[in-house]
């Protein structure tokens, strides 16, 4: 096999981009895996053509097209592939997470029950199948309002709610339960909606690198909550700025889920809460990073998370020592509106931001799929990311870059 890599989906995404930009320094060909040919595909050192939607046909079709090329690395653009990226890897003897291990992070309900066994602290949580029932099941299960309801399988926020009463609570069920397809994998979800313990606390995500199971840690960023019903992660902050107690901490209980999920080879992004009883282990995500980042990353410490992502599947010892730490803060620039895109104004406003990004073109719709009015989710349209000389003060400048943009959203 040799040095190149199979990147599966997100032609065109910021992901992709952050690949294509890592691989390039490198010196590592990157080959694409999609459901279509089309525009923009010509960067890639080749393209192969499968229904990434049906794993059970496209793992043969990959694999066919990764011994032909001679391919010795299999990437997945998007945590929807992960899993796939893994069944490819492990029938062509590539490095990489064990297929089922790849799957079962994807399930927020049988990540739970896995750590809930190996004695990892997380939020308890209830699976629900009808939302006449919800109240029920919860007061049985002594889960205390607020509590978050969200869909059982993908990381993302769709359909999430925080639910602080019992007259909330069905409905928010009920919209987990109407979700039928996946936007990003085009499969129908598991009918089951979670119920979860509400976790007093700030979040927290860990970038972790894993070799034959033993760990590196590249990053430990600090998330901002947007406000609102569904608290999705407005942007993020390095460093976390956390004594050196909390962070071994933090680290520890991330080694100790990780491990129980069966993770081995290959990144790990690991989201938690710092609460008052300490870390509690949240999500765990194995695809690429994504794009802003690896950018706030790279901003931060020199050092490329895609970079390492890349190195990792082609089962090289990753660089993770930084070049430096300059404190860097990433927001991202969001809607709420529904409509047409128009563009954003005051992006190079603010003398503070070290990057600034928008993903959408002018004229896309935006507000619609699982981002729209229904899921309770904004739009996000891009990024902007300051840097200054602590991570405080990284944080007001970011607020301020982001202050200054406006968004235009008409008809």
């Amino acid at each position: 096999m040799s040095r190149s890599v199979l990147l599966l989906g997100g032609a065109g995404g910021a992901t992709a981009q952050s690949v294509l930009k890592a691989a390039r320094s490198l010196g590592v060909p990157v080959h694409l895996a999609t459901d279509r040919a089309g525009a923009g595909q010509a960067r890639y050192a080749g393209v192969v053509v499968a229904d990434l939607r049906r794993p059970e046909q496209a793992v043969g079709r990959l694999a066919e097209y990764c011994l032909r090329q001679g391919i010795g690395g299999v990437a997945a653009g998007g945590e929807p592939l992960a899993p796939l990226a893994a069944s490819v890897a492990d029938v062509l003897g590539l490095p990489g997470h064990p297929p089922g291990a790849a799957a079962l992070v994807r399930d927020r309900r049988r990540t739970a029950q896995i750590l809930l066994a190996h004695g990892v602290p997380g939020p308890r949580t209830l699976a629900v199948r009808f939302p006449g029932t919800a109240e029920t099941r919860r007061r049985a299960a002594g889960l205390a309002y607020p509590v978050v309801v969200r869909p059982a399988e993908s990381p993302g926020a769709w359909g999430a709610a925080v639910v602080r009463n019992a007259r909330e609570l069905p409905e928010a069920v009920e919209r987990v339960l109407e979700r039928r397809v996946d936007p990003a994998q085009g499969s129908a979800p598991a009918p089951v909606a979670l119920v979860q313990e509400y976790l007093e606390g700030t979040e927290y995500r860990v970038e972790s690198v894993l070799r034959a199971g033993r760990f590196g840690h590249l990053a430990m960023l600090r998330a901002t909550d947007e406000d609102g019903p569904v608290r999705r992660v407005a942007g993020y902050t390095l460093p976390s700025g956390l004594p050196d107690a909390a962070v071994l901490a933090i680290l520890s209980v991330v080694e100790r889920g990780l491990s129980a999920l069966g993770l081995r080879d290959g990144l790990a992004h690991t989201t938690l809460k710092l609460t008052g009883d300490g870390p509690r282990l949240l999500a765990v995500g194995t695809a690429a990073p994504e794009g802003p980042v690896t950018e706030l990353i790279e901003q931060a410490t020199g050092v490329s998370a895609a970079g390492v992502y890349l190195q990792a599947v082609l089962g090289e010892r990753p660089e993770i020592s930084p070049h430096g730490l300059r404190p860097a803060a990433l927001r991202y620039i969001t809607t709420a509106r529904h409509g047409v895109f128009h563009g954003l104004r005051g992006l190079l406003s603010s003398p503070y931001a070290a990057a600034v990004r928008s993903y959408v073109d002018l004229g896309a719709g935006v507000g619609g799929g699982q981002d729209g009015p229904a899921g309770g989710v904004r739009t996000r349209l891009g990024h902007v990311i300051a840097t200054a000389d602590g991570p405080d003060r990284a944080d007001a400048r970011a607020d301020e870059a982001l202050a200054g943009i406006t968004v235009q959203v008409g008809v």
